[in-house]
C-alpha cells in the first residue's frame, strides 16, 4: 500500500540560510581586511636581480621593538622567509623545529643559525641582504625566488594572517 501524503521540501530561503551559516563558520577568525602596514619596495615583483640582493620594505602603524617579550598586536619585529611558507598565524618562529627530534635534544635550539639554515630570519631592520640564494636546480639556471615578510610580536609569535612578499628572478652563473 502506498501513501499519498505530499513530501515537504525545504524552501530555497531555508537552504540559503543554512549555506550562509556553514560558510561563515568556515571563515571564523579570518580577517578580510587588506593590511597595509608593510610595503615591499625592493626588489619590485618579477624583476631580475643579482647578488648580493637587498630586500627592502617600509612599515606603518607598527612599532618596531624587537624581541621584548610582549604580546602586542601592533609592536614587535619581522620574520623573513626565503623560498618557503611562513609559520602559521599564532605560531612562534621556533615552530619550524616542531618535528626535529635532534634539535629538541640541543639546549637553545632552534637558534638564529638553525633558522637561517632553513631560510628563516628575523630582524628589527626594514631590509635584509642575501649574499646567496638557494640553488633551486632550475633548467638553465633561471630561478624564480620569493621572500615573504610577516609581523612578529615581542615573543616571536606571528601576528595575524597578513604576509607581504615579492617574487624575483635570478640567473645562476655557470648553470
Amino acid at each position: 500500500m502506498t501513501s499519498s501524503r505530499p513530501v515537504r521540501r525545504p524552501s530555497v530561503a531555508c537552504f540559503l540560510a543554512g549555506l550562509a551559516l556553514v560558510a561563515t563558520s568556515c571563515t571564523s577568525g579570518l580577517a578580510f581586511v587588506q593590511d597595509r602596514r608593510v610595503d615591499v619596495v625592493q626588489p619590485r615583483g618579477n624583476k631580475k636581480v643579482s647578488l648580493p640582493l637587498t630586500v627592502r620594505w617600509t612599515v606603518h602603524d607598527f612599532k618596531v621593538t624587537g624581541p621584548d617579550g610582549s604580546a602586542s598586536l601592533d609592536a614587535g619585529y619581522f620574520g623573513v622567509f626565503l623560498d618557503r611558507t611562513p609559520v602559521p598565524p599564532g605560531k612562534p618562529l621556533t615552530w619550524i623545529a616542531r618535528d626535529d627530534r635532534q634539535c629538541a635534544r640541543i639546549p637553545r635550539c632552534p637558534d638564529a643559525r638553525y633558522l637561517s639554515d632553513r631560510h628563516v630570519y628575523f630582524t628589527t631592520s626594514t631590509e635584509m641582504t642575501f649574499n646567496l640564494l638557494p640553488d633551486l636546480g632550475a633548467a638553465g639556471g633561471h630561478e624564480s625566488h620569493e621572500v615573504t615578510i610577516v609581523l612578529l610580536d615581542g615573543r616571536g609569535v606571528r601576528i595575524g594572517e597578513s604576509a607581504w612578499y615579492t617574487t624575483f628572478h635570478y640567473d645562476r652563473q655557470g648553470s
